[in-house]
């Protein structure tokens, strides 16, 4: 399989007009979402860069300048700003909730030029790598004990690996997401065989518009 290796003397003229100005910079603070980008990891800690700002550390829950660390993974993180998540790779440009930053998920390459990233099956957190050359989203039959998914029902199948065949179970999962999207209905295979992650394949990536260019991957919704 191919694997795509954010003066105090001054007197106002009225208190009406003094009012409005206060709301007016309490609105546009408390409306503005900070942007936020990942410039490193320092043990079981995010650096995070706020607004431009000098790096802040965050452990996962904790909450920074109105940035909460959700995951930390090698070479990205998932945050909530103004409850949304977003999906920060490392050295990426910063992220703003907005209605581009806030739907799309940039993700960076590793060493070897795998993208790897922190996903959600069912809802239940799983480590996976994307693999255009996978017809679907591909899971163990451990990976798939862990996230508590049922085969009942599914359809035997067979599916042919670098160390040969082995059986697999067809199954729909009812939710995958991978940063700010979320697919419902999700044609997975769970082999009997172990893998390192799960496989990000066609079955999640058609589904959405992807670019890829040199060691960043960005995937936005497909409307």
């Amino acid at each position: 399989m191919r694997r795509f290796p954010f003066p105090p003397d001054r007197i106002f003229p009225s208190c009406a007009s003094a009012t409005a100005l206060c709301c007016a910079l309490f609105c546009a603070s408390a409306w503005a979402a900070p942007s936020v980008s990942l410039a490193g990891r320092f043990g079981d800690q995010a650096l995070l860069v706020i607004d431009g700002g000098a790096p802040r550390t965050a452990r996962i829950g904790q909450t920074v300048q109105g940035v909460k660390l959700l995951a930390l993974g090698d070479n990205s993180a998932s945050v909530d700003v103004n409850g949304q998540r977003l999906t920060l790779g490392l050295g990426a440009a910063p992220l703003s909730v907005g209605a581009t930053a806030a739907q799309r998920t940039v993700l960076i390459a590793q060493s070897n030029g795998q993208f790897l990233t922190e996903g959600r099956v069912n809802n239940q957190m799983v480590r996976m790598m994307v693999d255009t050359g996978a017809s679907r989203v591909i899971l163990s039959r451990e990976q798939a004990q862990r996230l508590g998914l049922s085969l009942q029902g599914g359809q035997p199948a067979v599916v042919h690996t670098a160390n040969g065949s082995v059986s697999a179970t067809l199954i729909d999962l009812a939710t995958v997401r991978v940063g700010q999207i979320e697919l419902r209905d999700v044609p997975a295979v769970v082999q009997n065989a172990p893998l390192p992650f799960a496989l990000l394949g066609m079955s999640f990536l058609q589904r959405v518009n992807l670019q890829h260019d040199g060691d960043r991957m960005v995937l936005t919704p497909r409307y």
